[in-house]
């Protein structure tokens, strides 16, 4: 596993250099090789042409006097610097020699080049005959002497790479700390953060290379900001649900407290079991409903009886109409009222449209609930004789704690919230708008049809 992506990226381009390098080295050594010994087999023709001519031109003398001579001549040549010997033979006789002779007689070396060891030392021979003038000129160098040409090349390269080896090391770790700078400032803006700012991380100046990375982290941050919402909205719909329940409970203890014989307080005290196993319901499907977002899929669901469900709630708050004396009603069952979701959650909404409908009729009023298929929907229908909401506040009354100004009505404002949510779990669509006699409300949420 990669421990710091820094010293990984430093310590393996240092290898590829030198790899590289050492690569480049040994090529160049096998060139230089190949370059060097025809140039210095050339400068052997070159010293052969010119020994003789000077043997030509120097003055008689001692075979060593001449030989003293052109080998200061030739010291004077591009090609000095080099231990080479020479000889010059004539009808079997040596005429001229290098005064560093060895005493090996190379008249027998054949025309052009030609390797001979001599003393133990390997030599590269050259000599040239002169069939006009019967005169042979033989030339030879120490093999050594190419070898250490060639390895001073190689040892120059190779501190040539020494001395610059740093300097790539340098290069290498300030280009990998200004390409890593990006993620620096990502930690850093992250690490400054407080717990609850779960705003997306800009993707701004980032490489393309860690964009996906950044990507995913702002959709977790998106997630666990939607956790927490609804995390803190729990507690204000937990209420805002149990209130109704509770409200039911306390009067039917309240009519078990004033009941006059045994049937009567039974009865009640029978109702009061129920409205609790009722809330405690209500209470597991909130939880339920606080961790289901935008972004997760409903669980529990199953083929739902839109109307059968309607008459359920209708039921339970017939008494609050009556109390309010509001008349409720609700229309004949299509032939099949069937959708598809959680039961609880689609009781819950309306539930709540019913329920605000009851509570925005003035007495004497009138709230008709029905059923309608539209082919390919099915859609709750709830009308209402109450003021009706302005056409221009019909989407913010769907906003959290958002009340029209002026209502007397009770409640929080998150009735319509909660419908909002559960609507857009079952992909069902909301529609607000006035009624054919215009008076009122028409509440309208279409279910996609589930076939029988």
């Amino acid at each position: 596993m990669i421990k710091s992506i820094k010293y990984f990226l430093i310590v393996s381009l240092l290898l590829s250099i030198t790899v590289a390098s050492a690569i480049n080295g040994i090529g160049n050594y096998l060139l230089d090789q190949k370059v060097i010994q025809p140039y210095l087999d050339a400068q052997l023709i070159r010293a052969s042409s010119l020994i003789g001519i000077l043997n030509q031109s120097t003055n008689p003398g001692s075979i060593e006097v001449k030989g003293e001579i052109i080998n200061y001549l030739l010291r004077s040549q591009p090609m000095t610097g080099q231990v080479f010997l020479f000889q010059i033979w004539k009808d079997g006789q040596l005429l001229l020699r290098s005064p560093n002779y060895p005493g090996v007689r190379l008249q027998d070396a054949p025309n052009g080049f030609s390797d001979r060891k001599i003393q133990g030392n390997e030599w590269r021979v050259y000599s040239v005959y002169d069939q006009n003038k019967d005169i042979k000129v033989v030339v030879a160098e120490l093999y050594n002497l190419r070898r250490e040409l060639a390895n001073d090349i190689a040892r120059s390269n190779a501190n040539a790479l020494l001395i610059t080896y740093p300097v790539f090391g340098i290069l290498i770790w300030f280009i990998i700390s200004i390409a890593l700078r990006s993620i620096s400032r990502v930690t850093t803006e992250i690490s400054n953060r407080a717990s609850t700012y779960l705003e997306p991380v800009q993707l701004t100046e980032i490489p393309n290379e860690i964009k996906p990375l950044v990507a995913e982290l702002n959709q977790l941050f998106i997630r666990l900001k939607l956790a927490f919402e609804r995390n803190k909205r729990f507690a204000a719909d937990a209420a805002h649900e149990l209130r109704t329940p509770l409200a039911a409970l306390k009067t039917h203890v309240q009519v078990a407290l004033k009941a006059d014989n045994e049937a009567d307080r039974n009865k009640a005290l029978q109702k009061v079991i129920e409205s609790v196993d009722r809330s405690s319901h209500v209470v597991a499907q909130l939880l339920t409903l606080s961790r289901l977002g935008e972004e997760d899929a409903l669980t529990d669901v199953k083929p739902v009886d839109l109307h059968k469900l309607a008459v359920e709630i209708i039921a339970y708050l017939a008494p609050h109409a009556l109390e309010k004396e509001v008349e409720i009603e609700l229309g004949p069952a299509p032939a099949e009222p069937i959708v598809l979701g959680n039961d609880t959650a689609i009781g819950i909404l309306i539930r709540n449209i019913v329920d605000n409908a009851i509570r925005y009729t003035p007495p004497h009023g009138e709230v008709k609930v029905s059923i309608v298929d539209v082919g390919t929907q099915i859609i709750l229908r709830v009308i209402d004789t109450g003021p009706g909401i302005p056409t221009e506040l019909r989407e913010r009354v769907f906003e959290r704690f958002y009340r029209i100004l002026g209502t007397k009505a009770s409640g929080s404002g998150l009735g319509l919230a909660i419908v909002s949510q559960i609507a857009a779990l079952h992909h069902a669509e909301i529609y607000l708008a006035t009624p054919p006699n215009g008076i009122g409300l028409q509440f309208d949420v279409a279910f996609p049809k589930h076939p029988a």
